[in-house]
């Protein structure tokens, strides 16, 4: 009877131990490491550039992306942070420019992009302000020029220019407004002057 149990324990140890898992380039250089747990990767992994520095750090849960995932440029610079949760992009991201800069900063939902997302210039201020929904522009955006001066304010419904949109000069001064329908030009459009007269503006 002991051997018995001794016997099933060994076989149920060989069959859900981890295995180490390493894969190279043919320079020889690692390119991933990691476990496997019943062939499907598990816990942590590790990816290299053929140069060996490091690609990304991901993890899994029964071979699907579970947890924090960091992709970085070759010179070792982080490129984006993102969380996954049983194979799905969830939760807060940041994506970066090679000189560390943030470039992007938002949400996910079901690997799709969610709620307010904000995009930068290399110089750090705001380039534009987005609202998602369903991974679709849904809702108030709002664009800047790098020195922060408002070019372009208006609505996306669905992905799709709808409502009111007014555009601005470098200098911040209101140049054209008018109405979009759908991602259509509708109704009247104004031209407006240095002194914010208005005048009917054929588009």
């Amino acid at each position: 009877m002991i051997v018995k149990v001794v016997a099933l324990l060994l076989f149920y140890t060989a069959c859900f131990a981890q295995e180490r898992k390493v894969e190279y380039y043919p320079n020889g250089k690692v390119r991933s490491q990691g476990s496997v747990l019943n062939a499907q990767k598990e816990g942590k992994w590790e990816y290299y550039y053929p140069t060996g520095h490091q690609l990304a750090v991901e993890h899994f849960s029964k071979g699907r992306l579970d947890g924090k995932v960091t992709y970085y440029f070759p010179d070792g610079n982080i490129q984006g942070m993102e969380n996954w949760e049983a194979g799905s992009l969830e939760d807060s991201a940041r994506y970066f420019y090679p000189d560390g800069a943030l470039e992007k900063a938002g949400m996910y939902r079901r690997s799709a992009y969610a709620n307010e997302w904000r995009y930068f210039y290399k110089n750090g201020t705001i380039e534009r302000i987005l609202h998602y929904e369903n991974g679709l522009p849904n809702g108030e955006v709002r664009m800047f020029s790098e020195k922060g001066i408002l070019l372009q304010e208006g609505f996306y419904q669905n992905g799709k220019e709808h409502g009111l949109w007014k555009f601005y000069s470098e200098g911040g001064i209101l140049n054209y407004s008018g109405e979009y329908n759908l991602g259509e030009r509708t109704g009247e459009w104004f031209e407006y002057d240095k002194k914010g007269r208005r005048k009917v503006w054929r588009y």
